[in-house]
């Protein structure tokens, strides 16, 4: 083919992102989130759900369609091609799989629904691909599946429980799996929190994750960022803003396209409703990435004991941080009622230090404040039992 064959082939395939073909020709959305090619793949009783994806060079589209939230039973993954003219589906790849997810060059499709602690690949070769074969089993649950370029692999996972608990699932990172390395690590705070964290999407050059955050009792959320800082650690995740976050719904399967110009994500309140949306996100994922980041309580603050007559001293200088630097926050401290604080017990704003003399037994209910520059806040409340 020759060197200048190849980049004409590539500056096509760059091109094609920004052609009116693209997108399975659907009109591109502005900043208000709309269902994405409703026509297409939505058919009663089916309807389309979870992570979709598109090939690397757009010309392929693939997702999930199925008729139900909780079974893989009649689930399927279904694809449109781009035939240089036209595109050409939706065709039926493989059954009973979801959230497809490409590797990064673009020849190999991971699955979930193999099973809980397992991820399942398709490969791509001369004849089409290949049948399902698994890529990982492990001993942990793995819900949701997305490598990186580094090699790095991310999924969420029952960190401390059991495999079925889904509330003790964070979100994860696993080592290159030709490492050798089996281990999975949580996140952690802030990203993570006590409850369900699962439903994520990463950037491929690992520089921002969107979240499900805020998870209720039965899974209706929000759509949450948090950008990678040099640390390895992860900012306080931030809202993506009321036209996405519009009310009380189910949000999952996050996606961003290659070109980060586009998110997609299934919205619904429930089967009968559900379906893929889209929306213009690189224009928001920039503002977002320069914009305020809330304060956070780092760890909650343990109960404390203190002796009558005795000097009594803690510092919670620690115990709040600011992803636009620590240095924008000013603290106060109440009773965690919002009234003053015990007549004993004093609060040094600048050391961040609680100090006094009790005189009297009893527990103590103490609520501290921090709050940015934005006007932000962080609330903390511990207890000071006096013997």
């Amino acid at each position: 083919m020759g060197w200048f064959g190849l980049c004409n082939i590539l500056k096509a395939q760059e091109n094609f992102w920004d052609s009116p073909k693209a997108y399975l020709g659907q009109t591109p959305p502005g900043s208000m989130p709309v269902k994405f090619a409703p026509k297409l793949i939505n058919d009663t009783p089916y309807f389309s759900m979870d992570r979709c994806a598109f090939s690397p060079d757009g010309m392929e589209f693939y997702y999930c369609r199925n008729n139900t939230w909780f079974s893989s039973k009649d689930a399927s993954i279904q694809v449109f091609k781009y035939d240089g003219d036209k595109w050409i589906g939706p065709t039926t790849l493989v059954k009973q799989f979801y959230a497809p997810t490409f590797a990064s060059w673009g020849d190999t499709l991971y699955l979930i629904g193999g099973g809980m602690g397992s991820v399942t690949q398709i490969r791509r070769g001369s004849n089409g691909w290949s049948e399902p074969e698994i890529y990982l089993i492990r001993h942990y649950g793995i819900y949701d599946f997305v490598p990186t370029r580094s090699g790095n692999m991310y999924a969420a996972s029952n960190i401390n429980g059991s495999i079925n608990d889904f509330t003790c699932y964070d979100i994860c990172v696993m080592p290159p799996a030709n490492s050798g390395d089996t281990t999975i690590h949580s996140l952690g705070k802030p990203l993570n929190t006590s409850g369900f964290d699962g439903d994520f999407f990463i950037a491929p050059d690992e520089s921002f994750i969107i979240v499900s955050a805020k998870e209720h009792p039965d899974y209706e959320c929000e759509l949450y960022i948090s950008f990678h800082k040099p640390d390895g650690t992860w900012t306080n995740p931030k809202s993506l803003g009321p036209l996405i976050n519009n009310g009380l719904a189910h949000r999952w399967g996050e996606y961003v396209t290659p070109n980060n110009k586009y998110l997609f994500y299934s919205y619904g309140h429930g089967p009968q409703d559900c379906a893929i949306y889209w929306v213009r996100f690189d224009d928001l994922l920039e503002n977002l990435r320069h914009s305020n980041f809330d304060p956070y309580a780092r760890d909650s603050i343990t109960t404390q004991t203190a002796k009558i007559k005795r000097p009594f001293s803690l510092s919670v200088h620690d115990a709040f941080y600011d992803d636009d630097g620590n240095n924008t926050l000013t603290f106060s401290a109440t009773s965690a009622d919002g009234s003053s604080l015990p007549a004993w017990l004093a609060f040094d704003t600048k050391k961040k230090i609680f100090s006094g003399i009790p005189h009297r037994p009893g527990t103590y209910l103490i609520k501290i404040t921090a709050t940015d520059n934005a006007g932000a806040t962080a609330v903390s409340t511990f207890a000071v039992t006096v013997e």
